[in-house]
């Protein structure tokens, strides 16, 4: 059994000090334990994840299978609730029965404590405790002092201010029904206890597999998931992925992209997102492996059984031999027929789910019972079909009831709720001025920005056609975009704008001759929910530049890099596990959009799928791109004067803001990525090859490389001279101490 200590949930562990103590406090009025499994299903598109999802949801899988579901765009979200006969069904017809039972499971475990007092006691103080319980569930006294009890009818005059709320109403109704079941009459209350036993909801996430949509599933990826990883049968690993529109290069998955490219990018961006690194707790198996077209199969029952092992024996042993992926890993797998509902794979799926999802560190974890009312509030809001509000609405339904959170309180709550995947919300800035309930939308306000078969005016189909070619959105083309999006989209523009801003999908450019000589003008203007950056643009004002729709083939580097003109050696972020998400780097171009103004070639900017270039002044000039799992970066001067030397300051200046942005991007507590300088004398770059990892200068002084032809070393003062000045001085002070 777990101590008391470690029911404490590790997100609210991990708030500052103030936040925690109200936590406690709200939690001495009352908890309760929650068990909500969060289900992604993810994998290739058309490999079967919804029809898989269909079979594992009753109402779904008794509809008509005659037709093939469509591929799901974005993320399809469906909130379940677990039956007594193990099924799963929808939570939309059950929404009262979830509350009612939650209140229902409280009251029946206060009246269970109370078992131990004598018949002659027992209905006088269970009265009296059932009334308290009742407080404690909408009651925002001050925590430090003891609420004092109350007769039931008093209470139940109080509580019938909200005699439309069904659920409080039903609550006293059980109340009194548990007043009736005396202290001789333990198998009606156990009975009672039972029916009410312990809420489990499993919310089924089922992910797009269309690759372009891979730039924001990072988002909802995190440590408190289950994930069925869905291949199919059918395919093999060495297969290459269809190309719809282009869209795999957008995502970095370039060409000759496989299915086992996909395998692995899943795995990777799940072991990346578990915060494995903290070191603070041990891996426990979240990873699902489930084959598809079983039907479509040759051989008998064991052949195509062992046929699905070794697919997906093959599929992790490309992984390296000491990888921590292979801990994600649960040891069964499935294979299943999708056209066949009544394949018993499925319900043995779905026990294996919850299996899994009582062993992590999260379940049985405790909220304060206070909270229900809120959570409540976000069901019935959803049930009216909204998916984003006004942070004045969420306070004005708080503000309804007989006794509301406090600010702080219900901005707690708020965090806490976006921690579990329930919501989306930001403290910061003027996002936290929405609160969006269901976190789909931030896909469907990424769908709109996706070139497809929009109505555009003819007026607008010239910089339209420039938006598809160079992902340039000015404000007429946006215009339309949000006018032909659905209401729930183009009713909170801002509030798009703001969201994809923040989460650096989009960014504003920078002008060049204004921001270089530090003059801003009368357009200037703060996003105090980004990077707090000026911009002045007067030619692009209110323009975005969209990086993940760049599809501009990029030129050799070399071509941007003369060997003639001063330039510091180039500095790597390598990301650790051999893997990096292609969204970090159109994010890390969305961060320098905002920071430079981008460099112009022949009227064009020079943005390229893979390769950005910045002015970092009228004579700098900052080039960044990537390939697989390394992000590189260099500085190049165009005129043959210039002393490297006289422009560190701004040198490291612009490897913190590199370095501090991909560290946002991981949300991990220890490095993702290692920095790496490549050797300063090769001529040409190349991928992977003259790196030196920057910690090994802490204990070396110079080293061989082991790339160039000429057999020569990399001293650690050529090395780190321009990017890690300060560093160098440090080490430089401590050898003289020592």
């Amino acid at each position: 059994m777990l101590s008391e200590s470690r029911k404490t949930p590790e997100d609210v562990q991990q708030l500052d000090p103030k936040a925690i103590t109200l936590f406690y406090k709200a939690l001495k009025d009352g908890k309760e334990k929650v068990n909500n499994i969060r289900l992604m299903v993810v994998g290739m598109y058309g490999v079967g994840k919804t029809s898989l999802m269909n079979n594992l949801i009753w109402e779904f899988r008794n509809k008509t299978h005659a037709k093939q579901p469509l591929s799901t765009e974005g993320i399809d979200i469906h909130r379940c609730k677990l039956m007594t006969d193990g099924d799963w069904c929808l939570d939309k017809d059950l929404k009262g029965v979830k509350y009612e039972g939650r209140i229902q499971k409280l009251v029946c475990n206060n009246q269970m404590s109370t078992d131990t007092h004598s018949a002659t006691e027992y209905n006088d103080e269970t009265a009296n405790s059932h009334v308290t319980l009742y407080e404690k569930i909408t009651s925002t006294k001050d925590h430090e002092t003891q609420t004092q009890s109350e007769p039931l009818q008093t209470f139940k005059e109080r509580l019938a201010l909200e005699k439309d709320d069904e659920i409080l109403q039903h609550g006293i109704k059980f109340a009194k029904k548990m007043l009736e079941t005396n202290s001789d009459n333990s198998e009606k209350g156990k009975a009672l206890l039972d029916e009410s036993k312990s809420e489990i909801t499993v919310s089924v996430w089922d992910f797009a597999g269309q690759t372009l949509y891979y730039s924001t599933h990072q988002f909802f990826l995190n440590k408190r998931s289950i994930y069925v990883v869905v291949m199919d049968m059918t395919k093999s690993l060495e297969d290459v992925v269809s190309k719809w529109d282009g869209i795999g290069i957008r995502c970095g998955l370039v060409d000759e992209c496989t299915y086992l490219d996909i395998f692995k990018f899943w795995l990777n961006s799940i072991h990346m997102n578990s915060d494995y690194q903290a070191g603070k707790r041990t891996i426990k198996p979240t990873i699902i492996l489930v084959g598809t077209r079983k039907d479509k199969m040759k051989g008998s029952a064991e052949e195509i059984e062992k046929n699905m092992n070794l697919y997906f024996d093959d599929a992790l042993c490309s992984f390296d031999d000491n990888s921590p992926i292979f801990e994600h890993i649960y040891s069964n797998r499935f294979l299943v027929n999708n056209l066949s509902p009544n394949d018993p794979a499925f319900g043995e799926l779905q026990k294996e789910i919850i299996s899994l999802a009582a062993k992590q560190d999260y379940w049985d974890e405790e909220y304060p019972v206070r909270w229900i009312h809120m959570e409540q509030t976000f069901d019935k809001m959803r049930a009216q079909k909204l998916q984003i509000v006004k942070m004045k609405d969420v306070e004005e339904e708080n503000l309804k009831k007989v006794h509301p959170l406090g600010k702080e309180e219900l901005t707690l709550f708020l965090e806490l709720q976006h921690k579990q995947g329930n919501i989306i919300f930001f403290n910061s800035g003027k996002l936290k001025d929405f609160v969006v309930l269901a976190p789909q939308w931030i896909i469907e306000a990424f769908k709109c920005f996706i070139p497809h078969n929009q109505k555009i005016k003819a007026t607008v189909l010239k910089d339209w056609e420039e938006y598809k070619k160079h992902a340039i959105l000015k404000p007429n083309v946006l215009s339309e975009v949000m006018k032909n999006s659905p209401p729930y989209i183009h009713e909170y523009e801002d509030a798009v704008i703001r969201y994809m801003e923040y989460l650096n999908v989009i960014a504003q450019p920078l002008p060049n001759a204004d921001a270089i000589n530090g003059i801003p003008n009368q357009h200037e203007r703060v996003r105090d929910e980004t990077s707090g950056l000026y911009d002045y643009n007067p030619k692009m004002l209110n323009c975005h530049i969209v990086p993940c729709l760049l599809s501009r083939a990029p030129p050799p580097i070399d071509s941007f890099t003369s060997p003639d003109k001063p330039r510091t050696p180039v500095l790597a972020f390598v990301f650790c596990g051999k893997f990096m998400p292609p969204s970090f780097f159109h994010r890390l171009v969305a961060v320098c959009i905002r920071a430079w103004p981008i460099s112009q070639e022949r009227d064009q900017y020079c943005l390229f799928n893979g390769l950005a270039i910045f002015d970092l002044n009228s004579i700098y000039t900052l080039r960044i791109w990537y390939m697989d799992y390394i992000i590189y970066a260099r500085i190049v001067c165009c005129s043959e004067n210039a002393k490297l030397d006289n422009f560190v300051w701004r040198i490291q200046e612009v490897r913190h803001t590199l370095k501090n942005s991909l560290q946002d991007f991981v949300h991990q507590s220890s490095p993702a990525f290692e920095e790496n300088i490549q050797c300063p004398d090769m001529k040409v770059s190349l991928h992977n090859k003259g790196l030196f990892r920057v910690k090994q200068f802490d204990y070396e002084t110079e080293m061989s490389c082991p790339v160039c032809s000429i057999p020569h070393t990399v001293k650690r003062s050529d090395a780190m001279k321009h990017w890690f000045n300060e560093m160098l001085d440090q080490n430089e002070t401590d050898m003289e101490i020592n």
